[in-house]
Order: structure tokens, then sequence, then C-alpha cells
């Protein structure tokens, strides 16, 4: 309901004075607006919902400042104002105190994380280097196969050639054994070098297999942790 001024009498009764600025015994900077704005980005919930609230306090020192003259209770109301804000204060530097622990250890799950994988890759990069040795050296051994078959070949062609004579077949019957027993023993060593080849594969590959498996272990077990962290903080 509106108020009715007599002009006839009274003209300035139920007036009150101009207010030409802030009251400063009521004002008062907000404190964590500053921090609030840097972590805005991560915290976009928090400050929208801190904004609504600034807003309404805002807007309802306002109505205040302009009815202060009329209102008995005024001092005891702006005093429960300000232990409200105090306390909303403390309420949210200790949720940013709360999210910023929890951001720490989230940084720090991440860079153990990203330790494992560089540690994985460059197990992977051992093996790869590992594989590429011995595709070489199958690669030697496919290349002495074929100059071996190569030799067999010309000493065969040589065995033809001197069919014609026992003597001269006999000096290259001896000849070819000789070659052969050579070849026999270039295959044997072959043989060894692809045993050996083999065993540093199998080694390797188990060593590699049990650090993926020790990583994987560690990561998971940190994780649940870091679980059972974030659930006992909220529940906090």
């Amino acid at each position: 309901m509106g108020l009715f001024f007599n002009r006839k009498n009274e003209l300035n009764i139920y007036k009150g004075e101009q207010v030409s600025e802030r009251n400063q015994a009521i004002y008062r900077s907000d404190s964590i607006t500053k921090a609030i704005e840097v972590q805005k980005k991560a915290y976009d919930e928090m400050n929208e919902k801190y904004s609504e609230m600034e807003n309404q306090l805002k807007k309802q020192r306002r109505i205040q400042s302009d009815r202060w003259r009329t209102a008995s209770i005024r001092f005891d109301e702006i005093v429960d104002n300000q232990s409200q804000h105090h306390q909303f204060e403390q309420d949210a530097i200790d949720a940013l105190e709360r999210l910023d622990r929890q951001n720490i250890e989230l940084q720090n799950v991440l860079n153990q994380k990203k330790k494992a994988n560089e540690d994985l890759v460059s197990q992977i990069n051992l093996l790869n280097q590992a594989n590429s040795e011995i595709a070489e050296r199958l690669d030697k051994f496919d290349a002495d196969q074929v100059l071996l078959l190569q030799k067999m070949d010309e000493q065969i062609e040589k065995q033809h050639q001197f069919s014609l004579s026992l003597e001269e077949q006999k000096t290259t019957q001896l000849t070819m054994v000789d070659k052969l027993e050579q070849q026999e023993g270039l295959i044997d060593k072959m043989m060894r070098q692809m045993d050996f080849l083999k065993s540093v594969l199998f080694e390797r590959s188990h060593f590699i297999a049990e650090k993926i498996d020790k990583s994987y272990q560690l990561t998971t077990t940190y994780i649940s942790s870091l679980k059972g962290k974030s659930k006992q903080s909220h529940s906090d």
C-alpha cells in the first residue's frame, strides 16, 4: 500500500532524505570474488551459484538502504546479514580448499599415469628395436641360405662337367665333400644363432610383460586409493 501525502499541511512528512552514497558501516568488498574469478573455469557451477547469491544480497542491501529510516529493527537485521555473509565466505573458502586438494591429488595421479605410460612406451620401443635386430639377422640368414643354394648349384654343375672323367669326378667329389662339410658347419652355426635369437626374444618379451603387469597393478592400486580418499572427503 502506498503513502498519501497531504500537500496542504506537511509536505515533508514521511519523506526520507536522499542518501548520497553507500552506507560504509555495512558495505564491504567481497574478499573471495577474485579467488572465484581465478577458479571460474574449473568451478563454473559454484561461481554461478555464488554470483546469484551475491546479486540477491546486493538487491537486499539496496532495499534495506532505502528503508533504513523507517525500520526500527534495522541494526539487528544488518548484524544478522553480516553474520550470514561471513559464514557463507567461510563455507566458500572451505569448499575451494577441498577442491584444490582434490585437484592436486588428481594431478599427482595423472603425473604418475603419464610416467607409467612413458615407461611402457620405452619398453615397447626396446621390444621394437629387438624385433628389428632379429629381422635384420633373419634377413642375413635368408641371404646366406640363398648364397648357399647358389654354391650348391654351382657345385652340382661342376660335378656334371667333370662326370666324363672318373679321376676328375673323384677329385670333384672330394672337393664337393669338403665344401659340403664346410656348408654343414655354416648351417650348424646359423642354427645356433637362431636358437640364441629365440632365447633373447623370449627373455625380453617376458621382461616387458612383467613390467606392463607391474605398471598396471600400480596404476589400479593408486586410483582405487584415490577413489577411497575422494569418497571420504565427500562424506566429511
